[in-house]
């Protein structure tokens, strides 16, 4: 989602691409902020204004609603749903498609069904919860790699997500073991060896490991 700056800027902006409104510009504070912006955070605010740009009135209406949806909830909910869609833009396309097909066959289901499988997720600690914000492939073995990824150094978060998802389910097994066995202290040390290994080599490095 973008921040309150970036949807307001990209509303802006909008006009300023929609045809017929050649005359118009940027307010100057949001001007000025605009210019300011990093690269990549620019290039964003253009591709969503070239989005709003192009929608039917019926279609920004829409939007404007949706927008003014997110508005009414309370941050907390804000920032619970701003978590979930940056976890989705970051799973592989794989695991958006076992996800798609999952909230499929969720839909499909009878009411009752679904609220069982409701307040079962509802009775998870926030912990694992937001394990599963890693996706299916991590998700189900989480609980035992909290100890390993929950405090990550964010230098080191995305390569290793990558290396733990391009282990065999055994690795990841062997790992979770590992994890628990080092005391919180031998951690980063095993992170860092970790990510110092091949890929194809990370297994058969684990399973080795394991039997030290």
């Amino acid at each position: 989602m973008c921040s309150d700056f970036l949807r307001s800027a990209c509303l802006a902006l909008a006009l300023v691409l929609s045809p017929g409104a050649v005359a118009q510009s940027l307010p100057p504070a949001l001007l000025e902020k605009a210019q300011a912006l990093p690269a990549p955070t620019g290039d964003e605010l253009r591709r969503h204004a070239a989005v709003l740009a192009a929608m039917t009135p019926g279609q920004r209406a829409a939007f404007e609603q949706r927008v003014a949806q997110w508005d009414a909830q309370v941050p907390a909910a804000q920032r619970e749903r701003r978590e979930a869609w940056q976890a989705w833009r970051a799973l592989p396309e794989a695991e958006r498609q076992q996800l798609r097909a999952a909230a499929a066959a969720f839909s499909a289901m009878p009411p009752d069904q679904q609220q069982t499988l409701r307040t079962q997720y509802d009775a998870l600690d926030g912990s694992e919860r937001r394990g599963w914000l890693l996706g299916p492939v991590l998700g189900t073995i989480y609980p035992k790699l909290h100890a390993l990824v929950a405090q990550v150094p964010p230098a080191q978060r995305e390569a290793l997500l990558e290396a733990l998802r391009a282990l065999s389910p055994e690795g990841r097994a062997d790992l979770a073991v590992l994890a628990q066995r080092t005391p919180p202290q031998a951690r980063d040390a095993l992170r860092t060896e970790l990510l110092a290994q091949p890929a194809p080599q990370r297994d058969a490095w684990l399973r080795a490991r394991l039997r030290q």
